[in-house]
């Protein structure tokens, strides 16, 4: 083997190599993507749970809003009707409850997002937590008032869910 043959042989190593590292390169800028996107979105949804949630635990802030909201003319949500009228709570009552159940569900739905990435343990908890909360009926009521805003995927998610046999989702032993 003469030289010129070893320097070819060393071109096409090179070459190969240089296509693994661009290939490699590749991977790790789809997978920087995913995680900023993934990231972005629980800042996102972090956020505003934080703020949903002070404005539930907030007297003022309930009583200013609906006062506003009436004083506009804002019809209030079909919800917050539906629970005054079963349950006897005031409109600012009705707000709370609408602000605290809107940031349990935004945290929930983030989950649902990347439940394909969880281990089945975590899966089989978030199943367990997203049926007890289903069997309530203030969640229950909430879910069916809201859900054709919701993700689209995290509705057929928790859908299919609740359509399986509770043996499917059992929670791990302790």
């Amino acid at each position: 083997m003469n030289w010129e043959e070893v320097g070819a042989i060393g071109q096409v190593l090179g070459s190969v190599a240089v296509f693994m590292t661009l290939g490699y390169l590749a991977v790790q800028v789809r997978h920087a993507r995913m995680e900023t996107r993934r990231s972005t979105s629980y800042v996102r949804t972090s956020s505003s749970s934080q703020q949903q949630m002070a404005f539930a635990l907030d007297e003022r802030w309930a009583r200013i809003w609906t006062r506003a909201n009436v004083g506009l003319g804002t019809p209030i949500p079909p919800f917050m009707t539906e629970l005054i009228r079963l349950t006897g709570v005031t409109t600012e009552e009705a707000a709370s409850l609408l602000f605290g159940l809107h940031a349990q569900w935004e945290a929930h739905f983030h989950t649902i997002e990347y439940i394909g990435e969880l281990s089945s343990e975590e899966r089989a908890q978030v199943d367990g937590m997203l049926r007890g909360m289903l069997t309530s009926r203030l969640y229950r009521t909430y879910y069916d008032h809201h859900r054709s805003a919701f993700n689209r995927r995290a509705v057929r998610y928790i859908d299919s869910l609740m359509a399986e046999p509770n043996s499917t989702s059992k929670q791990p032993s302790s």
